[in-house]
């Protein structure tokens, strides 16, 4: 007999305390929750994960580009290359030079154009300097 009485006072025992064990982790997860729920909580949350979209957007886009960039390159060169295959026999266009990222590419003066275009295009620059408040320095 006292065997059985060892092994049901050991049976309540652990029972009762795993029941205090369970109350209290899943009480504490109740106000982990709750507490992450109140609207101070969700509004830090909400700043915080819009202060981390806002600081790698700009890599994000970076990358884009990028990689935009290299797949129009790829895709340009396929192009010449089908064109040399076929027998067409044209000179690639030169390489342009990467560009900051917020500036468009200046066009370059094309060697067919008339001497009168792209001197007056020379000009133009010429005029500019001449207009720069370089006076102002005196």
């Amino acid at each position: 007999m006292p065997k059985r009485t060892f092994w049901l006072a050991t049976g309540v025992a652990i029972g009762a305390g795993s029941s205090l064990w369970a109350e209290r982790k899943v009480r504490r997860s109740v106000q982990q929750a709750a507490a992450r729920l109140q609207p101070d909580a969700v509004v830090v949350e909400v700043g915080r994960s819009a202060r981390h979209v806002a600081d790698t957007a700009g890599s994000r886009v970076r990358d884009a580009v990028a990689s935009g960039r290299d797949e129009m390159q790829r895709r340009e060169e396929e192009l010449w290359s089908e064109l040399a295959s076929q027998g067409v026999d044209l000179p690639p266009p030169t390489p342009v030079a990467p560009t900051a990222p917020n500036r468009a590419p200046r066009p370059a003066v094309p060697a067919e154009l008339p001497a009168s275009r792209r001197s007056r295009r020379s000009g133009n620059t010429a005029r500019r300097r001449a207009k720069s408040p370089s006076h102002l320095d005196k």
